[in-house]
């Protein structure tokens, strides 16, 4: 699922520190990799712009990013760390400091800050998640069958209550032409360095949740799979902004609606906006998808829904054109 949340949110361009001229330059190149996928290039600059100002504290932080969207999550730690002893309560890097000590292998430590975040917020999903995870890694250090086993009955259970509470989001029969979908906790595409959270690929009838939450509370995860939901719905290979909108406007309905209790950054984010009005949300999923392919159709083969064979649904003023085939991925 692509995130809506504003890329200011991750600290570039506009945020003011202590440095040099030349420090502040270097750091704005590094950042412009850093949001274009380059993650080499980012931590090169970014090494020399603290190098210039080891007191870079935002640099600190995004050195940290780019090292971990590039699997180098031991290289990340000593600059969370510094990030951290500045910002104390910032629950969020709190437990991305975890997650990268546990991603090295140091399943204890990464405890202690998982358990740090959790003390300032016992509702943040992200840490709670991450600490299950840690424990059933450290226990696989010692009976690794008996971690193999405790990890797919959470699974199991959690992906059974998710897949409960996503059909329960759609009127009555919705998901009766749904029964050759396959749910399941798998390995997703990366984009930015990052699993995607959840994806439906329609050749194989299969929609896929990121397996970093298999501890996520099924609320949360059954929010995703209702996203996906309508695009298998549809049955057919495209995508576009109007399945897109509508895919958003479910789970932001739901979590606005009936979920008070979980803190999660970025379905909050969605439920806000929706909260604002319907229309913002379209708006912003709308210039997100549009950025990220500016062909993007309007409308796709079956959605809206019509009633008509898909071969003879018109899907726009541009439908001569030819439309790019997706494997549906959100």
């Amino acid at each position: 699922m692509i995130s809506l949340i504003p890329v200011n949110n991750i600290n570039i361009h506009k945020q003011q520190f202590k440095g040099t001229l030349v420090d502040d330059s270097i750091k704005l190149q590094a950042d412009d990799c850093l949001q274009n996928g380059l993650f080499d290039k980012a931590i090169e600059l970014y090494k020399k712009a603290l190098a210039v100002n080891p007191n870079n504290i935002p640099a600190r932080l995004n050195i940290a990013k780019a090292y971990s969207y590039n699997n180098q999550f031991k290289e990340a730690v000593p600059h969370l760390e510094i990030y951290i002893k500045s910002n104390p309560s910032d629950i969020e890097n709190i437990t991305f400091l975890g997650e990268c000590l546990k991603k090295s292998g140091k399943f204890s430590k990464s405890i202690e800050y998982f358990n740090k975040a959790l003390s300032i917020e016992p509702n943040y999903d992200y840490a709670r998640r991450n600490l299950l995870d840690a424990q059933n890694l450290l226990v696989a250090c010692i009976d690794p069958e008996k971690a193999r086993q405790e990890k797919y009955n959470t699974a199991l259970k959690n992906l059974t209550q998710a897949v409960k509470i996503a059909k329960g989001l759609f009127p009555k029969g919705y998901t009766n032409d749904m029964k050759d979908i396959v749910v399941s906790f798998d390995k997703t595409s990366k984009m930015g360095g990052r699993s995607n959270i959840a994806q439906y690929e329609h050749n194989k009838r299969k929609i896929s949740v990121t397996d970093e939450y298999t501890y996520a509370d099924p609320r949360l995860t059954g929010a995703y799979i209702a996203h996906e939901f309508v695009h298998g719905k549809d049955n057919d290979p495209y995508t576009s902004v109007r399945e897109e909108q509508d895919a958003y406007r479910v789970q932001a309905r739901y979590w606005a609606q009936q979920v008070t209790d979980i803190y999660d950054p970025e379905m909050d984010y969605v439920a806000d906006l929706y909260k604002q009005s319907a229309r913002a949300l379209d708006e912003r999923v709308a210039e997100i998808y549009r950025l990220r392919d500016p062909g993007i159709p309007e409308t796709s083969y079956n959605h809206p829904p019509t009633g008509k064979k898909a071969s003879a649904f018109s899907l726009s003023k541009n439908s001569g054109q030819p439309l790019k085939a997706y494997e549906i991925i959100v």
